[in-house]
């Protein structure tokens, strides 16, 4: 990623920049820059060009407003893309509009208080969830206002301890004053609170630098064994600790009296979980074997397994310091490093995995000197059991990294199981990329891919599978990261008839506006020459629905031939319900996937037919029909041949279940409107089961519930019967039925006698609904229907 260390630079850069306003050039960032980074970048301006610094100029309060503008803007994800599509003439308001700014003491003081410390990381609403929800890693995380006078307290104390306890468990902050989303959403209500995840524990204790030690200590859990001499070979030899080093600790006796502090090994067992065994050794009972390990008398020896993963050979190191940290690092410069792949051996690699599904390749992509993540990189062997892991020295192999599109260092990238690509986009923290890794493998139907690529999308890539599902986006976008995991899970139920893809609009700006891409992420589905934008919630489960429904659709489209043939000749059985659009329109866009989603929900009914028709290809039926404004959403009812009945969708709602239920007004129902009396007389003693929706007219679930129970009645016609009752109308038999809320669901099983006696459905979703009367059917004997809903 870009850092600027200079503010030299960044003054250069925003006097060059006023005569174009770039918000970027103004900064002295780069497009892709992330959120952190554009802080730290203003903040550095700030301190600088404040109007209270800068009194002698009289043009330092209009710099400065220009600054705060951009500031304001490419912070903000909507206000950033927007920017990034139109420029200024893109964002609401007016390009005057005078954003307010703070005192320079605000900026010195309060501003950004933990960005420059790299042992905190500063988290956001967009990587909460993945980082630390999704993660089984230790945080304790300082939820604090830049305002707050007890959170400036704090600082240094926070600063020190994360310091202390760098790698023993993780570090963040969030600012509650630019993320209040999710700070209300997690029920953060004062500054600073201190939560420890995945737990959720908060501390409450005093915050002092000892009390906050003690408690992070407390949590600590390491695996340390009291090892015996005799035990050594059957330990080292186990399966359990195949292909591990050890860290020794040696206590006792007169050559080894200063045994490391209980909080040294917690700290040192912590930071080196499942990259090396830990054993603690009595060196009063096994005074020679101690001798043997350490001749100097080190406290701390560290054995390295050498000849392979089941060899009992080793050597041992002294590490004659008591320190966490020295220790640990003095470890880290012990264990191997990950091979180095030239052009040949990486090549060879993409080959074998293209014919061969064998395991994933993590590579690291770096220039100049690894060291600076030489603990990072060695603790991903043991978090990534399965991947094999190298590294690519850019500088040397500049080709290799230039084919790939390596346009940044250091930079991650998986190659899967048939040779495909895939580019990590997040901190370089071994746990955050190992579980990239991890899913990563897992979704070898992902691919990364370049503007080299693309053309072959279109036209049958590599040979293989013709449909494609495609990302667009932007790694600076807190949208698009939350969507990559959903694409991989998604990636894996398509694997032999659908191909993912993403492209990064920063790297290849070219082909993304080639192809109209005007926000993030934007996905579309290619069937050769065929396109689809995928316009719902961002979810796998929803992509999913999308592509099979791409595959095998459910709505019908018709052209003027299948018109006339089918909806003009319909008999008095059937139901067309036809959207007549176009392409362009943004309205027909939105209701695109509704109208998929309709067509999925009617499907099982008999008779109902969902169909669209593209006015631009089929123009002369569009304008026979008078269809004058787009959409355009006709229904041909029941009851009615032909053309000669129509009826028209006026409602401003055009979501699915809202036209569902319009559309269901016009289907004979099969729901029976029950009374007092006919409950009485048919539902009780009733020779055949009955399912009952009590409900009241005014309530706004009930009315939404009313189509799933519609369709329930259709689905179990002829095996049980369907009743509703109106609870406000009905009063004293609901209050018998013991009737709370509304809508209530129940099943009264054959010869009931009391309305009490309903078995009550807990769910209003019509399959759960459904799947619990089968179960109830089957266990009465009877057949139930194999019909899907």
């Amino acid at each position: 990623m870009h850092s600027f260390t200079a503010i030299f630079f960044l003054l250069v850069c925003f006097q060059v920049a006023f005569a174009g306003e770039d918000f970027y050039q103004l900064l002295g960032i780069a497009r892709d820059s992330d959120t952190r980074e554009i802080r730290k970048a203003f903040k550095k301006l700030a301190v600088t060009l404040h109007p209270d610094k800068n009194q002698d100029d009289e043009n330092a309060h209009e710099k400065f407003i220009k600054l705060t503008r951009a500031y304001e803007v490419l912070k903000d994800e909507d206000l950033r893309k927007k920017y990034d599509l139109h420029g200024e003439d893109g964002l609401p308001g007016s390009s005057n509009q005078q954003p307010k700014y703070h005192s320079y003491s605000y900026y010195r003081d309060n501003f950004g208080i933990y960005d420059d410390d790299q042992e905190i990381i500063t988290l956001t609403r967009s990587d909460f969830q993945q980082s630390v929800l999704n993660s089984n890693s230790l945080w304790f995380i300082n939820f604090y206002s830049a305002m707050c006078s007890h959170c400036h307290t704090l600082a240094p104390v926070w600063r020190t301890l994360a310091q202390e306890m760098e790698g023993v468990l993780r570090f963040g902050a969030v600012n509650c004053e630019d993320e209040w989303q999710l700070c209300r959403s997690l029920n953060i209500r004062s500054y600073p609170s201190l939560y420890l995840y995945p737990s959720g524990h908060k501390y409450e204790y005093d915050r002092s630098l000892p009390e906050l030690r003690k408690f992070v200590l407390s949590k600590l859990k390491t695996n340390l064994i009291h090892i015996r001499s005799n035990q050594w070979v059957n330990l080292i030899k186990s399966d359990i600790n195949r292909g591990l080093s050890w860290v020794l600790f040696l206590c006792g006796g007169k050559q080894f009296e200063e045994c490391p502090s209980s909080e040294t090994r917690l700290k040192v067992g912590s930071i080196l979980e499942g990259l090396a065994g830990q054993g603690s050794i009595d060196c009063d009972t096994d005074e020679e074997w101690c001798k043997e390990m350490s001749p100097s008398g080190a406290n701390i020896v560290f054995w390295k397994r050498e000849g392979g993963m089941d060899s009992v050979d080793g050597h041992y190191h002294d590490i004659n310091s008591h320190d966490a940290q020295e220790i640990t690092s003095h470890i880290f410069n012990l264990l191997p490093d990950p091979a180095d792949l030239d052009e040949e051996a990486f090549q060879e690699i993409h080959a074998q995995l293209s014919l061969d599904p064998s395991s994933s390749w993590l590579v690291y992509f770096y220039i100049g000197s690894p060291e600076e993540q030489t603990k990072e990189l060695k603790k991903l062997p043991s978090l990534l059991p399965t991947l094999r892991i190298g590294r690519v020295h850019c500088g040397k192999h500049s080709k290799l990294c230039t084919k790939w599109h390596v346009h940044r260092y250091p930079m991650f990238a998986v190659l899967k199981p048939g040779g495909k690509f895939e580019v990590y986009h997040g901190r370089e923290i071994a746990h955050d990329v190992a579980n990239f890794a991890k899913e990563s493998s897992a979704a070898p139907n992902l691919h990364t891919l370049s503007s080299e690529d693309f053309p072959d999308v279109l036209h049958n890539f590599e040979g293989t599978k013709s449909a494609w599902f495609v990302d667009f986006y932007a790694p600076w976008c807190p949208p698009c990261m939350q969507l990559l995991p959903e694409l991989r899970k998604a990636s894996q139920q398509f694997e032999d008839s659908v191909n993912f893809g993403t492209i990064d609009c920063t790297v290849h700006s070219n082909l993304c506006q080639r192809y109209n891409i005007h926000a993030y992420p934007t996905t579309m589905f290619f069937n050769n020459t065929q396109s689809e934008p995928f316009r719902g919630a961002h979810t796998a489960s929803e992509i999913i629905e999308f592509i099979q429904e791409m595959l095998n659709p459910t709505v019908a489209k018709l052209s003027e031939t299948d018109f006339y043939e089918k909806v003009g000749n319909k008999n008095k059985e059937e139901l067309w319900l036809i959207d007549f659009f176009a392409p362009w329109c943004g309205a027909c866009q939105e209701l695109a996937h509704q109208w998929r989603k309709l067509a999925k929900m009617v499907s099982g009914i008999p008779n109902i037919f969902i169909a669209q028709v593209d006015c631009t290809i089929e123009r002369a039926l569009c304008a026979n029909q008078g269809i004058r404004s787009y959409p355009t959403i006709r229904l041909y009812p029941v009851g009615s041949r032909g053309l000669n009945s129509v009826a028209m969708y006026n409602d401003y709602h055009r979501d699915a279940y809202t036209i569902r239920a319009w559309l269901f007004t016009f289907i004979p129902s099969s729901v029976i409107e029950l009374t007092e009396e006919t409950f009485e007389k048919h539902v009780l003693h009733s020779e055949k089961p009955w399912l009952i929706d009590f409900y009241a007219p005014w309530c706004g679930h009930c009315q939404h519930f009313a189509p799933e129970f519609q369709l329930l009645a259709q689905k179990l016609e002829g095996r049980v019967k369907c009743g509703k009752v109106n609870c406000d109308d009905h009063r004293e038999m609901c209050r018998k039925a013991y009737v709370r809320a509304y809508p209530t669901v129940m099943f009264y099983y054959p010869q009931t006698i009391y309305p009490d006696q309903g078995e009550e459905i807990n769910s209003q979703r019509s399959d759960q609904i459904l799947k619990h009367v089968e179960k109830v059917l089957l266990s009465l004997g009877s057949e139930p229907s194999h019909d899907e809903l």
